[in-house]
């Protein structure tokens, strides 16, 4: 399995220069050459030489104004998932390669530092068993008591073992989770493909009750749930676990799952939607524009295959005390990085990665289409090697300085054609700046902040992380 390159430093290392930097390259990006092998990039979260600033002095190079009094949204975490795909690959690994591998992932020194994971409540379209979810009965029976609800099938498959072991790993690691779809006998059509919640608020209520179960059996096994989207997708219908939500039955939903968490003493936080920008504001705004709809959320839950980020900026300006998070999209190159910059620069608190291993014969999963490059490729015939892609390095771009708690900070954007940026400030006063050259040619540019400047030429298709305080 690579190794992070031996020149990423540990952060009081990093403090001694006036501008630290690192830079990781991209290399055919979402490229199917990723599931026959390792390919080594030029820059893997390799540090550069420091800069320095200097006076600001007239120059041909772009500008990017850092404005450090303009002060947007608090980051909650940059993540992956870990549905049941990716634990049943890690399930084949020898404990020390398992151990290695989420190290790599959520150890701020010995890896990238991913603080935000997402979890599956019953089972996603990536895993390798059968559909289920923790309360599923034969076909013409009910259990509104939920008198048969069991995570077993998680215990069985180490699904509470893996995440045990990467909280333990690193115990700051918040923990989100998400359904596709509810128990079968509470559907329309008694199927956990396709349907809908059958009418009533007795259906209701009792969804609102096994998913404040799931939450209280994780919390049983040391697992915190943080958050919960309430439905996946909620305005897609296909066949695997999926089920059609219109809002007004979710703010229902949202409106008795807040009163079960009261009831039982739970702090987990709902977030609705979590689904596409472009179907975001006509969704949101039925539930938020009623009183008990707005104060049962906590906060608005995107996806990014379809519209502009720009959706979240226009949800912030309309709810502002909503926050915003990016719950699942997978990008991949300098554009990829890009992306995940204008997710912050409209308001996004977080950025989830979806799905963090498929084996080198892409599997397994049963999702309808073919899933393009993960952060970490296992080999189908020797389970105990593994290879991570590029993006494992530029996501780390990100996560691995961006710290809980830090502040989006203003800064001009750029340009695609030459580089484009996002800038935080830490809560311990350092000043992070990613800058991403998405070109093909190296671009020179400078950064002016608080009446000084650093200048850089960036190499082809890199992401940069400048640190300074």
């Amino acid at each position: 399995m690579n190794k992070m390159n031996q020149s990423v430093l540990s952060s009081d290392a990093r403090r001694n220069s006036e501008v630290e930097v690192w830079y990781s390259t991209s290399l055919a990006p979402g490229g199917s050459q990723w599931f026959s092998g390792p390919h080594e990039t030029e820059h893997r979260l390799s540090q550069q030489p420091g800069l320095s600033w200097t006076a600001p002095e007239a120059a041909q190079s772009p500008a990017l104004l850092v404005s450090p009094e303009h002060r947007y949204q608090e980051m909650l975490g940059i993540g992956t998932s870990i549905e049941e795909t990716t634990i049943h690959n890690l399930a084949k690994m020898s404990p020390d390669k398992r151990e290695q591998v989420l190290r790599q992932l959520v150890d701020s020194e010995a890896g990238i530092g991913l603080n935000l994971i997402r979890i599956a409540i019953g089972t996603s379209d990536f895993t390798a068993e059968p559909f289920y979810t923790y309360n599923d009965l034969p076909e013409g029976e009910t259990d509104f008591e939920l008198e048969r609800f069991t995570i077993e099938k998680d215990i069985e498959l180490s699904i509470i073992a893996t995440i045990q072991q990467l909280i333990a790993i690193a115990p700051d690691v918040r923990i989100f989770a998400s359904p596709w779809s509810p128990p079968a006998w509470m559907k329309t059509n008694g199927d956990l493909k396709r349907g809908m919640l059958k009418e009533g608020q007795a259906y209701t209520d009792a969804l609102a009750k096994y998913y404040r179960k799931s939450i209280q059996a994780y919390a049983q096994h040391g697992i915190p749930v943080y958050a919960m989207t309430m439905q996946n997708e909620p305005l897609l219908e296909t066949d695997y676990p999926s089920c059609y939500m219109p809002p007004e039955r979710q703010k229902e939903l949202a409106v008795a799952l807040k009163r079960e968490f009261a009831a039982h003493g739970l702090t987990t936080k709902l977030w609705i939607f979590d689904h596409n920008f472009i179907d975001a504001m006509g969704y949101v705004t039925p539930i938020l524009n009623d009183p008990e709809g707005f104060a049962a959320t906590d906060g608005i839950a995107l996806h990014d295959y379809e519209g502009s980020p720009e959706a979240m900026s226009e949800l912030h300006a309309a709810y502002p005390d909503k926050p915003i998070y990016l719950t699942e999209r997978s990008v991949w190159g300098a554009e990829g990085a890009d992306r995940i910059a204008q997710y912050f620069r409209n308001y996004a608190c977080s950025y989830n990665a979806w799905v963090t291993m498929l084996d080198s014969r892409i599997g397994t999963h049963q999702w309808m289409g073919t899933p393009g490059p993960t952060l970490f490729i296992q080999d189908a015939d020797q389970a105990d090697n593994s290879w991570v892609t590029p993006e494992y390095y530029l996501l780390g771009q990100f996560s691995k300085f961006i710290r809980r708690g830090a502040v989006r900070v203003g800064s001009t954007y750029g340009s695609a054609e030459t580089v484009t940026n996002v800038v935080f400030l830490n809560p311990d006063g350092e000043f992070v700046a990613i800058v991403i050259n998405q070109s093909e040619t190296a671009q020179p540019f400078r950064v002016l902040c608080q009446g000084r400047q650093f200048a850089d030429s960036l190499p082809a298709k890199t992401v940069a992380t400048y640190c300074w305080k």
